[in-house]
């Protein structure tokens, strides 16, 4: 029989995940040889799974996307399979892996549920499951991350808002192989899964098998028409507008003209650089999931 560790992170959904914890342990408790580890801090988390993976078959992230990334992170340095119990605000990687973000029909998929090699991004030194955002997206979830009492699909529309009224564009070199293009943008992301926010289908056509990532890129445009066009990302009609291009690729080297604001999987990403090289590991990660 399987041995599962729940690495619980209390912080997720705005400090209100601990509404499920009661639930949760029940369904923990049903489960010989399996336990609930409670997280401090983001920091905690990897080192709750470097400290018990050898005991478990199963690594379960319980919380959002960021709380997902940071399990996975090193996992993929082990021969260990990841499960997920969605517990965030936006629960981005789940909607493509299809987990159910119902408590239960998410435990009952973690026991029963197919097991899946999909393929990880990176970035410089970190990894990224679901999507990593430069500029407007970037900015958003710095936004969302501030109003994390709100429901998700206003949460974010909110904050897209908010990072139109200080939206500014930016010139982004894009090197891939011997080739170098020059573009004035307002957002570059490399989408892995197929949703941002919660509701915004970034990529849908993307897969997390496929051994490609999907670049998205937005042109400049005028900050008016942006409440107008991100209702089309809510219906997977992103590609409408003459503004957004989409490219699969495998890895490229982005270099800007300015300090960028950066999210991946919708956590915030510090960083001083302004060139940032982007791969795709093929099969990486081992996850249980509904594919």
């Amino acid at each position: 029989m399987k041995r599962y560790a729940f690495i619980y992170n209390p912080a997720a959904r705005g400090n209100k995940a601990h509404a499920k914890f009661e639930l949760l342990s029940s369904y923990v408790e049903q489960l010989p040889g399996s336990k609930i580890y409670y997280s401090e801090s983001k920091e905690h988390i990897t080192e709750l799974v470097e400290q018990i993976s050898e005991n478990f078959d199963v690594v379960v992230a319980c919380g959002g996307d960021g709380t997902v990334r940071e399990v996975a992170s090193k996992l993929i340095k082990q021969d260990k399979t990841l499960g997920v119990i969605p517990l965030g605000t936006g629960n981005d990687l789940c909607k493509t892996l299809k987990i159910p973000t119902d408590l239960r029909q998410a435990f009952k998929l973690l026991l029963k549920g197919n097991n899946i090699a999909m393929d990880v991004g990176r970035c410089n030194d970190f990894i990224f499951l679901n999507s990593l955002g430069f500029g407007f997206d970037g900015l958003t979830n710095l936004y969302a991350y501030k109003m994390d009492w709100l429901p998700s699909i206003l949460r974010y529309l909110i904050a897209a808002l908010r990072a139109n009224r200080r939206l500014n564009s930016f010139t982004l070199k894009i090197k891939k192989g011997e080739r170098m293009v020059e573009k004035k943008l307002i957002m570059a992301t490399f989408a892995n899964g197929r949703v941002e926010g919660g509701s915004f289908w970034i990529a849908p056509e993307a897969s997390v098998q496929d051994g490609k990532l999907n670049l998205v890129t937005v042109r400049s445009i005028s900050r008016w028409l942006v409440p107008l066009l991100l209702p089309l990302f809510l219906i997977k009609k992103g590609y409408l507008i003459p503004h957004v291009t989409s490219r699969k690729l495998r890895e490229a080297t982005l270099i800007f003209d300015s300090k960028i604001c950066i999210h991946a999987d919708g956590e915030i990403i510090n960083s001083s650089s302004n060139k940032f090289d982007i791969s795709l590991s093929p099969n990486k990660l081992e996850v249980i999931c509904g594919l």
